[in-house]
């Protein structure tokens, strides 16, 4: 079959990618003014609702003449720990810019932002792809361009053939994290914001990150190329696609890989002149569509904040700030590793904030057996719908999560003494008294399969007629269920088991 030459073109394009991610930070006030930054409430039934449009609001952030803004301190001081973070470098000098474009969502016709010296430069995020991709260990570092703080805009909420603005969430302090073009595929970009969510969330806590609530979104940029060496001639590049606003990982993986099929369909005759679109995504159509061509720099008219005096960042302390950040996952990872939990069960474990914070409250209570109780928190068994909060009753559990994974006690067992610890028993009391009336032939049956899947080799001697191997099997049944057994039962149900 022969191949033309437009589709062996594009079987060696490239993509390009780079983010900016928008975080709203959760201070008590606004940016610049002393409203309270908060845009959703408890309701009478418990779920956490938009508050009443426009009822969080002031002149300064409605921007209204004559009022005049003033540095949100703590927004700063969070925005500096997330750099210390990601590795950035702290300017010594930082200031506010005035951006300007119009939009009803923006009352003052302009966003108080940083443009070219902003808190933080540089820094990095190492991201290893997702193992559901069938790429597992594949690490790749993901540079960081800036990152600044600005104030977010309001909202538009459509009904209709009406447009109507909601200004609670204007002046809200907004962090904006901007990456190198350094993501070559959609899934490495859903798992840079996945591991980003993370760090804001638990490891720098500035921000609670929901992106249904829109504490944190994201801004795709994708062009296309052909690689080096293909082409006599320097390679062409596609046009760059904006894809504005993306509010969840799957969103932004499913728009990025629509463009990159598409600047792929049409790179082969692309124009010289390339230029810069905006795009949205259409979630329920899965498609995207043009905005308009976007704006270059020169466009927002940046200029200093006029209101806003410079801002030294060495009076800041700035060794306390780096203290407060929590471990990163590398350093929990290798805590773990250190305390004799294996590598890829530490993973999983700091993956799952609720399976993580389970074990955590377990292992404090006993100061040992780390391993035992990670193995079974990751492979036997995890009580989602359970709240381990009392650290007697986290020492009691952690007891008979020892005991599962040593096998001293089977998943049905296991279920008993569960609830029993749950009623107010020790675990020692219930081991003593409530199983010492013997083991049900369930639970022997459970025992004996165990030992024989982990002996094979003597199962199948035995099977070929080497009988006097029963006297091993049934030593090790005995010791396993430490004399509990009726031994009648368990010597039928251990020849059952090694004759079938």
């Amino acid at each position: 079959m022969k191949i033309s030459k437009n589709e062996l073109i594009r079987a060696k394009v490239k993509a390009t990618i780079g983010l900016e991610i928008h975080v709203q930070l959760k201070t008590k006030s606004k940016m610049f003014c002393r409203c309270d930054n908060q845009s959703f409430a408890e309701a009478t039934d418990g779920m956490q609702r938009p508050i009443k449009p426009n009822s969080v609001v002031c002149p300064v952030c409605l921007g209204l003449p004559g009022a005049l803004p003033v540095a949100n301190e703590q927004a700063i001081l969070f925005t500096i720990k997330t750099g210390l973070a990601l590795g950035s470098n702290i300017g010594r000098i930082a200031k506010f810019d005035r951006k300007h474009y119009f939009y009803p969502d923006l009352p003052k016709g302009y966003q108080i932002s940083q443009y070219d010296e902003p808190f933080c430069v540089g820094g990095q995020v190492e991201v290893t792809s997702n193992e559901e991709r069938g790429t597992s260990g594949l690490s790749n570092t993901i540079r960081l361009n800036r990152i600044h703080l600005e104030e977010d805009a309001g909202k538009l909420i459509h009904s209709g053939n009406k447009s109507l603005v909601d200004l609670n969430r204007a002046g809200t302090p907004l962090m904006e994290i901007v990456t190198e073009p350094d993501i070559t595929s959609p899934q490495m970009a859903g798992d840079f914001l996945r591991k980003l969510q993370k760090i804001v969330r638990d490891q720098v806590q500035v921000s609670e990150a929901d992106m249904e609530k829109g504490h944190l979104r994201c801004d795709a940029n994708i062009s296309i190329r052909e690689e080096q060496g293909t082409r006599n001639e320097e390679p062409a590049m596609s046009e760059i696609v904006e894809l504005k606003n993306l509010n969840s990982f799957k969103f932004v993986e499913k728009a990025l890989t629509i463009e990159e099929a598409r600047l792929k369909k049409e790179y082969p005759n692309w124009p010289e002149k390339r230029k810069k679109v905006t795009r949205g995504y259409d979630s329920e159509k899965n498609t995207t569509y043009e905005q308009r061509v976007k704006e270059e720099a020169s466009d927002y008219r940046y200029f200093p904040e006029p209101d806003l005096p410079p801002i030294d960042t060495t009076r800041f302390d700035i060794e306390s700030l780096r203290s407060e950040i929590n471990h990163s996952e590398q350093e929990i990872i290798a805590g773990l590793v250190f305390d004799g939990v294996a590598e890829s069960d530490a993973k999983v474990l700091v993956a799952d904030n609720l399976r993580f914070e389970f074990y955590q409250k377990i292992a404090s209570s006993l100061k040992n057996n780390y391993s035992e109780i990670a193995k079974v928190i990751v492979h036997k068994y995890f009580p989602f719908d359970i709240e381990v909060s009392d650290l007697n009753f986290a020492q009691e559990y952690g007891k008979a999560v020892v005991g599962l994974a040593k096998n001293e006690l089977t998943k049905n067992t296991f279920s008993q003494v569960s609830q029993q610890i749950h009623s107010g028993n020790t675990y020692d009391k219930i081991i003593s008294e409530v199983l010492a009336e013997g083991l049900s032939e369930e639970d022997v049956f459970e025992i004996i399969a165990k030992i024989i899947d982990k002996n094979q080799a003597e199962a199948e001697h035995y099977r070929l007629g080497k009988v006097q191997l029963f006297g091993f099997f049934m030593g090790l049944a005995m010791r396993e269920t430490k004399g509990r057994a009726d031994p009648k039962i368990l010597t039928r149900l251990l020849k059952e088991k090694l004759e079938n």
